[in-house]
């Protein structure tokens, strides 16, 4: 496991925390709830991280980065600079696949 990967799982594992501190006795609030399952998701997804290779770990981290990337992608006039991160994730990613690929 990396120690870039180490300190996500402790962050998630401390706002998971917090954010369990904030449930109230009655009527949880709904935004509450969505925030403690979607850390609860981003927990597992990085500790299944931890446990993968380290090849099938940067194609994850790399899926997810260039997944956060088109999502900021707008309706109108997209930057070229947003559409040439999006190229160079995606050709990074594509040359791990084939790593991983060849190696198996």
């Amino acid at each position: 496991m990396t120690d870039k990967l180490a300190e996500q799982i402790s962050q998630v594992k401390q706002r998971l925390a917090e954010a369990k501190a904030r449930i109230p006795k009655h009527s949880i609030p709904a935004a509450l709830i969505a925030e403690i399952d979607d850390l609860e998701e981003e927990l597992a997804r990085l500790q299944a991280l931890a446990g993968a290779d380290p090849i099938e770990q940067q194609i994850a981290e790399l899926e997810q980065r260039l997944a956060e990337a088109r999502a900021r992608i707008p309706k109108h006039d997209v930057p070229a600079a947003l559409i040439a991160e999006i190229d160079d994730l995606d050709e990074e990613l594509q040359a791990l696949r084939a790593q991983r690929d060849s190696a198996s």
